[in-house]
């Protein structure tokens, strides 16, 4: 939902999704002069309870007692694009955002502007969409959770390494677990709940698939007589280990199992065993043992091994009732408390027949094991590759593995044919074909804010250190990436900030989706498991979806890709300091959102 209103040379354009509510703020320059900030009160006539936002800043003469305690009112938010992410769903709202004149130490208000708006439902008709919280490392899990706070023991090389967590299983109560997922846990358990009897059946496709609570909502489904079958990751490693002597009877190891042989001459040993993600899946579901023995068999056959492919990476569940696929499950989320409760990842449901189906054909082709050259053509035939704009108010599942890199391409002619925004998450890096895209610059049309936003997991590998460089270059991308925020020296007031120890590879960011023109009337909104990457196009089992047209969902992906954006960027450009930042004492802060070209000017026009 988006309300804008307007008075006194000032504007506020609210933007409302689930749990976000961004707020677009600008001002004519006279209304700018002398601008020390805004003053955000947000109230909720059901409850009667007034909240005011804060901003994380003060100015420079506040005692360290009273920084902790600031809100807006007396630590004016200097910038024209700020967001509550503290809303809940299908909640109605009233902001009053006064601007703040005067000096630090004698405040002045100007005339009040007030918007009205309900946030989204986190679900209707059509479509159902759950983000996790994805920011442990934020002063906010700190100043919950920061007290579990403990130093373990990692294997980094050859050596030991000792790295700080807030690992949420040692909070009470499941506090820190419930923070964290922020419904998505609950979502996806509720879904798996909904085959409640023989009616039902249930069609997954699954990668990483570990975490207890999801596998015992499967095997309780067995039990209540729903159909489960669930096609895992199970890629096949080969164990070979070579006898050395000739002639002669030798005993032989196997590398993959331990166990030890007797052999005669030069031999071979060569044995198939599933990889690490695969063991991980075998050894969690051994675990899980069954009620009634009636269900042996059906929990018994109930995982199906995808073994023919680089990386079976799909996250999907169809349910099925009465034998006709009613909605699909997909997103980000791998089934691990990683995937849950640490990295940030979306499940996004679509209650679309049509579209349920074609998860359903897809999952059928799977199951066989087919090659990758026969999933290849499967797919293209199913779906050839897109050209062009998508049909006005659609929904399109896209499937991989596919032939070519048309689809990749497809993906950053979009992204280049953008008139107002794009917003990209690049976990594992940016492709060389949306490289070639973003590097380029790109003319505003009617004078209005252009800007690409990129979000990086974060700049460990080479790789993504290069995309950074060479997109910074243009000047319309926006760019931020994942990392907690490091605490200067003497700097009072600043929690230390911890991750969860959840994640290994990817600590920070796990989504993958692009918003293109999501402010407009007619915005795009691709997500899926897919990481916009050459392999997950032609050689991984992967699903995306490609909506156009609806507002709702660009407005609820919108606001969570903001305020993930704005949490990382905030910490790249306080990290990159080497002294703590202050608020401004004068007007001085706002040069930059009038200074035509800039990204601050760019972001004005773009959200106002």
């Amino acid at each position: 939902m988006r309300r804008r209103v307007k008075k006194d040379g000032v504007t506020v354009h609210a933007i409302a999704g689930t749990n976000v509510v961004l707020l677009g703020l600008d001002a004519t320059k006279k209304a700018a002069r002398g601008l020390l900030g805004f003053r955000i009160q947000r109230y909720e006539p059901a409850t009667k309870r007034g909240t005011w936002l804060r901003g994380g800043r003060h100015f420079e003469d506040v005692p360290v007692a009273k920084r902790a305690k600031q809100d807006s009112r007396h630590a004016p938010i200097q910038a024209f694009l700020w967001g509550d992410y503290t809303a809940d769903p299908d909640t109605m709202y009233t902001y009053t955002i006064t601007p703040m004149y005067g000096a630090p130490d004698a405040l002045k208000t100007g005339a009040r502007v007030t918007v009205r708006i309900r946030t989204e439902s986190e679900s209707d008709n059509e479509h159902a969409v759950y983000f996790n919280r994805g920011v442990a490392g934020s002063q906010a899990y700190s100043s919950r959770f920061g007290k579990y706070r403990r130093w373990y023991p990692e294997a980094r090389g050859d050596r030991i390494a000792w790295r700080d967590y807030v690992k949420p299983q040692d909070a009470p109560a499941q506090s820190a677990w419930k923070w964290l997922s922020r419904g998505l846990e609950e979502a996806l358990l509720h879904y798996i709940a909904r085959a409640d009897g023989p009616r039902y059946s249930l069609r997954a496709a699954v990668y990483e698939f570990n975490y207890p609570p999801v596998l015992q909502a499967f095997v309780d489904a067995v039990e209540r007589g729903v159909d489960v079958k669930i096609v895992h990751h199970a890629k096949q490693t080969r164990a070979v280990q070579l006898a050395r002597s000739k002639g002669e009877t030798v005993t032989v190891r196997d590398a993959a199992t331990g166990k030890e042989s007797t052999l005669r001459g030069l031999e071979v040993v060569r044995k198939q065993t599933g990889d690490e993600v695969c063991k991980a899946t075998e050894a969690a579901m051994d675990a899980i043992g069954v009620r009634k023995t009636q269900a042996i068999e059906a929990r018994s056959e109930m995982l199906i091994p995808r073994t023919q492919t680089q990386i079976s990476h799909n996250k999907f569940i169809v349910l099925l009732e009465d034998g006709v696929p009613i909605k699909v499950w997909t997103g980000s989320t791998n089934f691990t408390a990683g995937g849950i409760f640490g990295q940030s990842n979306v499940g996004h449901v679509v209650r679309d027949e049509d579209v349920a189906q074609r998860y359903l054909d897809y999952w059928e082709a799977l199951a066989a094991d087919p090659r990758r050259k026969d999933m290849q053509a499967w797919n293209v035939a199913q779906q050839p590759d897109l050209e062009g704009a998508p049909q006005i108010n659609s929904i399109t599942p896209i499937f991989s593995p596919r032939p070519s890199v048309a689809m990749l391409e497809w993906y950053a002619d979009r992204l280049a044919a953008a008139e107002s925004s794009v917003h990209f998450t690049a976990a594992f890096g940016v492709s060389k074909e949306i490289e070639a895209k973003l590097v380029k610059g790109k003319r505003a049309p009617n004078n209005e804010g252009y800007l690409r936003y990129v979000m990086m997991e974060g700049l460990r590998d080479t790789r993504t250190r290069e995309n950074k460089r060479r997109i910074a270059k243009c000047n319309q991308n926006r760019i931020a990436w994942g990392e907690t925020r490091r605490k200067k020296r003497g700097e009072q007031g600043t929690l230390e900030e911890s991750l969860t120890g959840l994640n290994d590879h990817v600590e920070f960011l796990h989504t993958k989706f692009m918003l293109i023109d999501p402010l407009t009337d007619d915005p795009i909104t691709i997500a899926g498991s897919a990481n916009f990457s050459d392999p997950s196009t032609t050689k991984n089992d992967e699903n995306m979806l490609v909506i156009r047209g609806n507002t709702r969902i660009a407005d609820i992906y919108l606001g969570e890709f903001m305020r993930m954006f704005n949490h990382f960027h905030r910490r790249n450009i306080d990290n990159a300091r080497t002294k703590e930042s202050y608020l401004a004492a004068g007007d001085g802060w706002i040069a930059p959102y009038y200074k035509a070209g800039t990204q601050e000017w760019n972001e004005r026009l773009l959200f106002r």
